[in-house]
């Protein structure tokens, strides 16, 4: 009798266990079936976003292709501007020397000074005419003052 009672007591909680273990395995299988659909649907969205990113490395590649032509039809451009600035800077040299010349025969009120400068282009040209222009107005500027003084007395 004590064997038939430990028999059913064992059997009892086999079945316990089996019917804990099946709730357990249905759980498991729920949560599988879960991860399986999410996978699906990740292998869905991650063929859509493949697609788009080859898309996308694509547009910039043509991007990239297009600003290295683009650069490459300006490279003579700034070779030019270049240019451009060291001959103004060469002008801006040559007149700050003819103008540093004439400065000092004005002041000196000397002519040799300037005829003795280094002309370069037209502005030397003009650079150097500029001490007789000066010395023309101060000529009439004298008269104007010598008349108007006659004037004055005259009066």
């Amino acid at each position: 009798m004590l064997w038939q009672i430990s028999l059913t007591v064992i059997a009892l909680a086999f079945v316990i266990l089996v019917y804990f273990l099946i709730q357990t395995l249905k759980t498991v299988q729920g949560s599988l079936e879960e991860v399986r659909n999410t996978m699906v649907q990740m292998k869905g969205e991650l063929a859509q976003v493949s697609a788009e990113v080859k898309d996308v490395l694509f547009q910039t590649n043509m991007m990239a292709v297009d600003v290295r032509t683009k650069l490459n039809e300006l490279d003579p451009l700034f070779h030019s501007v270049g240019n451009v600035g060291s001959m103004l800077q060469e002008l801006t040299t040559s007149v700050r020397q003819t103008a540093s010349t004439v400065t000092t025969a004005i002041q000196n009120g000397s002519r040799q000074v300037v005829e003795k400068a280094p002309v370069k282009g037209k502005i030397g040209i003009v650079m150097k005419g500029i001490p007789v222009v000066v010395e023309l107005w101060k000529q009439i500027q004298n008269k104007r003052a010598q008349g108007a003084a006659a004037n004055t007395i005259a009066q």
